[in-house]
């Protein structure tokens, strides 16, 4: 799709589930760890390979070279995941993920979309609001883990595309 920022952007593929459970567990243990530890402790690394491995979501990956660092998942006009490996923060990786996955729900013919970020994230808040995202309200939702969902407190964000 694109190169920038020595990363390339392209669609994932079956053969990147390993490398996107990585990305996935360490980049939610990261961001969210500190904020749920009883959630966290539900999570490990065979939760997320298990979930990315059924999961029928439309998914981008951002590669350095051959290492997988990033990746945005969405279904229907919803963004689902967005993460990044801790080393690659602040590395322009979630930017041209988020631009790349904006552009294909816009294509798509969605007008506004959505993701939900947890309460008490102000880190990826104010990311989303410095590229045009806005919260629109805190929601109650349930968090998956491998004892069963859990309540969680999100900020629904929407944006116009």
């Amino acid at each position: 799709m694109s190169t920038a920022v020595n990363l390339t952007i392209r669609q994932a593929s079956a053969g990147d589930i390993p490398a996107l459970a990585r990305v996935w567990h360490d980049g939610w243990h990261a961001g969210h760890a500190q904020l749920t530890p009883d959630i966290a402790a539900g999570r490990p690394f065979e939760f997320f390979e298990q979930r990315m491995e059924g999961g029928d979501c439309d998914c981008i990956v951002a590669c350095a070279g051959s290492e997988l660092v990033g990746f945005i998942r969405w279904e229907g006009d919803g963004i689902a995941q967005v993460f990044v490996l801790p080393a690659w923060h602040g590395r322009g990786a979630a930017p041209l993920l988020l631009a790349a996955a904006e552009d294909e729900l816009k294509r798509a013919g969605h007008s506004r979309i959505w993701l939900q970020c947890q309460v008490g994230n102000a880190r990826a808040r104010r990311f989303y609001e410095k590229y045009g995202w806005c919260v629109t309200g805190e929601v109650g939702t349930e968090i998956g883990t491998m004892e069963g969902r859990m309540p969680q407190l999100v900020w629904r964000m929407e944006k116009a595309l």
